[in-house]
């Protein structure tokens, strides 16, 4: 019926809306962020989030030879994209917002702020989310953060035992 129609059409701008907004926060909460202590591009909060997904990502029960959190990827992290073309770093970094706003509905803080436990859930979910594209931008971001952390020197020698190709040695 036209009732339906009706009500349809303001739910659907309703939730455009309300998308917008939130998108809004979130780039308003982002932009001009200064860069942290001891870091060229990242704010303090983007290298907690770089952090506590490395956490996740490497917990401390895992037999690895270093904790995530432990191996500070967040400043390695800053480095790569202090390198790489405005626009591109720009992005990454929006995107560290998103994900670290992403469980705010659910938890009411930050992924960085979340604990342990709740990080690892909120990190499976989003490497078997519905959306194709949350899945490509956590594993953009799990390539950094692998990358980083198996670089530290505590974890690279455990690699030069694996590739005799000279890694990690």
């Amino acid at each position: 019926t036209r009732r339906h129609l009706l009500a349809a059409a303001g739910l659907a701008s309703a939730a455009a809306v309300g998308g917008a907004l939130g998108t809004g926060l979130v780039y308003r909460a982002w932009w001009n962020q200064p860069a942290g202590a001891g870091t060229r591009l990242l704010s303090a909060d983007e290298v907690a989030f770089l952090d506590a997904l490395a956490d996740a990502m490497f917990p401390p029960d895992s037999g690895l030879p270093l904790r995530g959190i432990d191996a500070h990827v967040g400043n390695c992290v800053d480095v790569v994209l202090s390198g790489m073309h405005p626009s591109q770093s720009r992005l990454i970094r929006l995107s560290l917002h998103a994900l670290d706003q992403y469980p705010l509905p659910s938890y009411r803080t930050a992924f960085r702020n979340l604990a342990h436990e709740d990080a690892a859930k909120v990190l499976h979910g989003w490497v078997s989310h519905d959306l194709a594209e949350v899945r490509g931008l956590v594993a953009s971001l799990y390539i950094f953060v692998a990358m980083a952390w198996s670089i530290h020197p505590a974890v690279a020698p455990t690699f030069a035992e694996q590739f005799k190709c000279g890694y990690g040695a």
